[in-house]
């Protein structure tokens, strides 16, 4: 059984792809995830330019037709999400990445309505000490 789904990437990008049910949590055909993400599953391992992961466990990630995003984001260092009920998954940033923005201190920048409804940039307040709290109710 299969269904529509979208993959949204750690850059902001999203892609329409097909669920493919039977295999693995939430899994795609190997070319939907190419076309999604950049990946693609070599003889050599899961690779995307330069970078090679390999691949001990095959039958894990893939069932020579599909891939698994679950075993996808492990193999890769890669925070996953997904919704079943929407058929939404969101892919975070490769863990080298990651490390680098968490030893640099510096926030990412990103925009979000001031208390007048006006678009203000992070970026805006650069000239200034910031303090940046977060919340979350969960």
């Amino acid at each position: 059984m299969e269904s529509s789904s979208i993959v949204i990437r750690s850059d902001g990008g999203a892609s329409a792809v097909t669920v493919v049910r039977g295999f693995g949590e939430f899994s795609i055909s190997a070319s939907d995830l190419e076309g999604a993400t950049g990946w693609v599953l070599k003889p050599e391992g899961l690779c995307k330019g330069d970078i090679c992961y390999p691949v001990r466990n095959a039958g894990e990630l893939s069932d020579g037709v599909n891939i698994d995003l679950v075993s996808f984001a492990k193999l890769t260092n890669q925070n996953l999400m997904f919704d079943r009920e929407y058929e939404v998954a969101a892919l975070g940033d490769l863990a080298p990445t990651r490390a680098e923005s968490m030893s640099s201190l510096d926030a990412p920048d990103f925009m979000l309505p001031d208390i007048y409804g006006k678009q203000v940039s992070f970026s805006d307040f650069n000239w200034r000490k910031k303090l940046l709290l977060a919340w979350s109710s969960w």
